[in-house]
């Protein structure tokens, strides 16, 4: 449990100055980065409740791509919700996402 609790503040570590970074266009799918001990049914409950649609789950439970129809103010709302980052889901080579869903 300690080494995983290890990774996932690494790769946290990593995500987070790239949360600076374009998050890509949320009509076409963003990545939501939430804390790592949410859960995915909460990670798909707060981007629904903030107006996304949700693409496909994230390589991690605590991860989701999303889209939106109004990226601004989901934007907005999902940070509110918790989320800590919205990325483009190619950051880190994709591996925010699972390999059959990253985009080339």
């Amino acid at each position: 449990m300690a080494r995983l609790s290890l990774v996932l503040f690494v790769l946290v570590s990593l995500v987070l100055p790239l949360a600076a970074a374009a998050p890509g266009d949320a009509r076409v799918g963003t990545a939501v980065v939430f804390a790592p001990w949410t859960s995915q049914a909460d990670v798909f409950a707060r981007i629904g409740e903030s107006g996304g649609a949700l693409v496909s789950a994230g390589a991690f439970p605590f991860v989701a791509v999303a889209t939106a129809q109004r990226p601004d103010a989901f934007a907005s709302a999902v940070r509110a919700a918790g989320a800590w980052a919205l990325l483009d889901p190619r950051t880190l080579g994709g591996c925010l996402v699972p390999r059959e869903t990253a985009r080339p």
